[in-house]
């Protein structure tokens, strides 16, 4: 093997223990904990470069316990990622279901506030005839206008004034 390539796998080798023993002391002094990704993929990250090292070099137990050390954190990394997707399932399934009774809510009181009450008895429940020129017409249908046009209402025609005509 060339003496760059053994030089550079030697480094990744002390790379990987370096960042190791730097997950260690994160997780020691309480700065990750021991069931985040990010603990996890420092420890997988570390085994793969002492573990190619060690592969490499010939040191196969150490390559060895360094596979396994990968594959105990893969599978952590899966398990985590797997209850962190269910968590925000249950938790949008469960803003839906908030969101669902919301809307029903409004649409509740839209209803209530949408319900005509009955006319009570008393003075304000009979509208008498409307005081005026136009309270001898009857009813419009449906409606407590007198029938037929009044005036000044309506649409007016346009006339040309007399004073721009010319002859």
């Amino acid at each position: 093997m060339p003496e760059i390539v053994a030089s550079v796998i030697v480094t990744a080798g002390w790379i990987g223990v370096v960042v190791q023993l730097v997950a260690y002391a994160l997780l020691s002094t309480g700065r990750l904990p021991a069931g985040s990704v990010s603990y996890q993929g420092l420890n997988v990250f570390g085994a793969v470069a002492v573990g190619s090292s060690s592969a490499a070099s010939g040191a196969w137990p150490s390559a060895v316990a360094n596979g396994i050390w990968i594959a105990i954190g893969v599978v952590a990394i899966v398990a985590l990622k797997r209850h962190f997707v269910a968590r925000r399932f249950r938790a949008a399934a469960r803003s839906a279901q908030q969101l669902h009774e919301l809307r029903l809510e409004r649409a509740r009181r839209a209803a209530r506030r949408s319900v005509v009450s009955p006319a009570k008895d008393g003075p304000t429940a009979e509208v008498g005839p409307v005081p005026g020129p136009l309270s001898d017409r009857p009813l419009q249908a449906g409606s407590s206008r007198p029938a037929g046009r009044t005036e000044g209402r309506g649409r007016r025609r346009h006339r040309p004034s007399r004073d721009k005509l010319t002859v």
